[in-house]
């Protein structure tokens, strides 16, 4: 079906099809072009980004990435980011721009997570308990971080946002840190092939050859099997007990189905739950700093701001 991209996306709403089926020149730029939106970014006067190094899943080295804006109040909220790529790529630095759109305009701490990334070796469950790791090591260390243990939110796109997702129901079922909010930025959910799917097959993110999928890497031994709703959350039968959510989709998204079916099962179920469809974008549209996306991150921050039991203010 015939997209028409919002003002200042179109260049990024092309980017997976060009990135599939471009020449060589048209990829190196879009690969430029990606390059331009990691690094782009500025850090607000007064804001530090330090570096620090825990325990993992599976008691590996891990790297966390702690932004705090200048002028926090004893005991903060604090955010933990969780960083798209697919399982397979991705890293703390593609996440740079929106940690510090949310530490400052929340504001709050925000902790991004290098969880392993998914290969012949590593797969789920490991990158989510590397995040369930480091949620206990925030919430045992947030005083020393200047936070508050009571106030810990979620924040994650794509693979981020599955992980997310995947991290509230584990921690449901087996105890943990009690979350204020869990943020799911055009979140993968489930395998189904859904309508959004058939609608925009020209944007679809996975690859021609299925076993190679990144959700199949993810999955490794468990390829082809059902796979446990802590890897696609969109398969647990019951959402009770959850805490509450905010779901941000794009309108031309192939993963759009997943998170508005999510949205609307969370609803039906008792949980509180926002849902923000951004029109005429793409999957992981906020990577592009426009006014559409600083406009989803204030309207991500004021929900942290109201269920973090801030002050609600102009947003």
């Amino acid at each position: 079906m015939k997209a028409t991209a919002y003002p200042g996306y179109e260049y990024h709403l092309n980017l997976f099809e060009i990135m599939a089926h471009g020449t060589s020149e048209e990829k190196a730029r879009a690969q430029e072009e990606q390059r331009k939106y990691i690094s782009g970014y500025t850090k607000p006067e007064g804001m530090t980004i330090a570096e620090r190094m825990i325990r993992g899943g599976d008691g590996q080295d891990m790297r966390l990435r702690i932004f705090t804006p200048a002028g926090l109040p004893e005991r903060a909220p604090i955010v933990i980011d969780v960083h798209g790529g697919g399982w397979v790529a991705g890293s703390l630095d593609i996440d740079n721009y929106r940690c510090i759109a949310l530490a400052a305009g929340t504001p709050a701490i925000v902790v991004s997570v290098e969880y392993r990334l998914s290969n012949a070796e590593v797969h789920f469950p490991a990158p989510l308990m590397d995040c369930y790791a480091a949620l206990l090591w925030v919430a045992e260390h947030a005083e020393e971080l200047g936070g508050d243990p009571a106030r810990i939110a979620l924040h994650g796109t794509s693979a981020g946002g599955n992980l997310c997702a995947g991290l509230a129901l584990y921690v449901r079922d087996h105890g943990g840190p009690a979350l204020s909010l869990v943020v799911l930025n055009c979140p993968a959910l489930t395998l189904e092939n859904t309508y959004s799917k058939r609608l925009y097959p020209q944007f679809a993110l996975c690859t021609e050859e299925k076993s190679k999928a990144p959700e199949m890497v993810y999955l490794g031994e468990l390829n082809g099997a059902v796979p446990s709703y802590y890897a696609f959350p969109g398969y647990c039968s019951d959402l009770e007990g959850l805490p509450p959510h905010y779901i941000v989709v794009g309108e031309y998204d192939t993963l759009r189905d997943d998170g508005l079916r999510y949205a609307t099962r969370l609803l039906e179920t008792g949980v509180p739950c926002e849902l923000q469809v951004a029109p005429r974008v793409g999957h992981g549209f906020c990577v592009v700093d426009h006014p559409l996306t600083r406009w989803v991150h204030k309207g991500v921050c004021a929900s942290l701001r109201r269920e973090f039991r801030m002050e609600i203010v102009e947003f």
